[in-house]
């Protein structure tokens, strides 16, 4: 059986997580057959338009009527919680001849979401068993980190842009998953439009701190036309400077090549 590959795509906001998401999502379904889930856990869900797809249900909005049905009292109990949840998610699940999507969007309304969570996060987790490769375009920031939604994650990639936020948010995302005891296999940085006169001293820094830069998206007039219409991504160019950028970085997370995968985690014979 080949290697699952679970990839969670992070850093500041701003920095380009989605577009970095969606470029990876195109790369791995034009030259690869594995099977692949996509999941967009920002709640402003802007992925499925840089997919172009459309998203129907979100996993956020089913949480939130099965928290009301039982907050209120309306909830048969004839049908266990986690088999209620489990059917409406794959109901959920967007299904295309590329890619599989799955949007988890926001839940609404006041009162705790703990055991509704806990439950998610269980079914996520049996679901990403489900393929190959499992995507993640986390939200911004540290929360997810500090609720530990990135559990059962192998390769952290941490996407910094050409400002000191992004760079300082970067070694803080990287330290707080030490201090909530997430064990990723591997804590990578993509850098996305950074100058190609601040590229090695970006490098030699994120050496100094313990983490690998694996490749750059350069700044590329035909995808911020495409982001600033709306586009998919997936009608860019291949020429397009931010495609072969991403087939590179592709390669080396062993998004490509079961290889160079497991040389990436450190599982090669």
């Amino acid at each position: 059986m080949r290697e699952r590959l679970v990839i969670s795509v992070s850093g500041k906001g701003g920095v380009g997580k989605t577009t970095i998401s969606a470029l990876l999502t195109r790369i791995v379904t034009e030259k690869t057959k594995r099977d692949l889930l996509v999941v967009d856990a920002d709640p402003v869900m802007n992925l499925p338009r840089a997919l172009g797809i459309e998203v129907q249900k979100s996993v956020g909005s089913i949480a939130t009527r099965l928290r009301q049905d039982i907050d209120n009292g309306t909830y048969s109990g004839e049908v266990a919680k986690q088999d209620v949840l489990e059917g409406e998610i794959f109901e959920a699940l967007v299904e295309n001849p590329k890619f599989d999507f799955l949007a988890m969007g926001r839940t609404e309304g006041e009162g705790c979401y703990c055991y509704v969570n806990r439950l998610l996060t269980q079914i996520l987790d049996t679901l990403s068993q489900n393929y190959e490769i499992t995507l993640m375009d986390m939200s911004a920031g540290l929360e997810h980190l500090s609720r530990r939604t990135n559990r059962n994650v192998d390769v952290l990639i941490i996407v910094v842009d050409p400002s000191r936020a992004a760079y300082e948010a970067a070694l803080r995302i990287r330290d707080l998953a030490k201090e909530v005891h997430i064990e990723f296999k591997k804590i990578v940085v993509i850098g996305n439009r950074i100058p190609p006169d601040m590229e090695n001293d970006l490098r030699m820094k994120l050496e100094a701190e313990g983490l690998e830069l694996v490749g750059m998206i350069p700044s590329d007039e035909e995808l911020s036309r495409a982001n600033y219409r709306g586009e998919s991504l997936f009608e860019l160019d291949g020429k397009s400077l931010a495609v072969k950028a991403s087939d590179s970085i592709a390669e080396k997370l062993g998004l490509l090549s079961e290889a160079t995968l497991l040389r990436l985690l450190g599982q090669e014979n």
